[in-house]
């Protein structure tokens, strides 16, 4: 957290506090979103960035019962782009959160951080989606190593250690969509064996979402996405389920490259007969 001013601590102390809230989130290096819970936007930032106004606030910050990690809930109108996207794909790249306090009547502006952390659960309830927050230090009680003795592969599918080349397995096609959104239709999708697509992302511009059915001409979508309309060009990826025979079999054909431990005894042999 930095150092603020003594103008800022006075106006925090004051009776009278007209603060507003910037919610920076972002994810990877190219992938940024700004909102404010003000009623106008804020230029803030070197360089500067433009919050825009969103339908959003958060709860107070809190540490667990062994101090150890922060915790913070936001809720946010449902058109807030990553409480949505998290919410439909359930991604594995970290959402990242910056929550930080300013007042708008202090020139030049300052601002005081006070949360830093990732997007950990999203749920909804109506028009509104809720997002549960954990400081930075969670990821001081991360297991190590990171890799476990499971029954499915430790990789993601078309990562550096799976190896596969995403590009060879890209399908783009020319959609038509029903009126839910979520069932989209293409000839291309029946050139493969149905659930060939299941687990599956589906791309367009820059969202994502995961493909839960696929049978024949026809895949199904997690959840919608706003601006998909018939006639324009996705991109569809096969779902990988992680385990060995889907590795092995004619789809993937990258056994070497498995690593999971399917032949690990559910049963401890050295307790056998106790």
């Amino acid at each position: 957290m930095k150092d603020v001013s003594d103008e800022y601590l006075q106006k925090e102390e004051g009776h009278k506090r007209k603060p507003v809230e910037l919610f920076h989130i972002w994810r990877g290096e190219s992938t940024h979103w700004y909102y404010t819970s003000g009623d106008v936007a804020v230029e803030f930032g070197t360089p500067p960035h433009t919050y825009v106004p969103a339908t959003i606030k958060r709860s107070l910050v809190e540490y667990d019962s062994s101090m150890e990690i922060t915790k913070m809930n936001f809720q946010a109108a449902f058109v807030e782009n990553p409480a949505l996207e998290f919410m439909s794909i359930n991604p594995i790249e970290i959402i990242w959160i910056e929550v930080m306090r300013l007042h708008r009547d202090q020139i030049p502006l300052e601002a005081d951080v006070v949360f830093v952390g990732q997007i950990k659960n999203c749920s909804f309830k109506g028009s509104q989606a809720n997002a549960e927050c954990v400081g930075f230090e969670y990821f001081l009680s991360m297991p190590i190593p990171r890799y476990r003795y499971q029954l499915t592969c430790n990789w993601t599918l078309f990562d550096e250690h799976c190896t596969l080349d995403e590009n060879l397995y890209e399908v783009e096609t020319i959609v038509t969509v029903d009126a839910s959104g979520t069932i989209l239709t293409s000839a291309d999708f029946g050139t493969q064996e149905d659930g060939y697509f299941i687990f599956g992302p589906l791309k367009y511009g820059d969202s994502f979402r995961t493909i839960v059915g696929h049978l024949g001409n026809e895949i199904v979508l997690n959840y919608k996405i706003k601006e998909l309309e018939s006639g324009n060009t996705v991109k569809a990826y096969p779902g990988c389920d992680g385990r060995l025979a889907t590795c092995q079999s004619d789809k993937f054909d990258n056994l070497l490259n498995f690593l999971g431990f399917p032949f690990t005894p559910e049963e401890n042999p050295t307790l056998r007969g106790y």
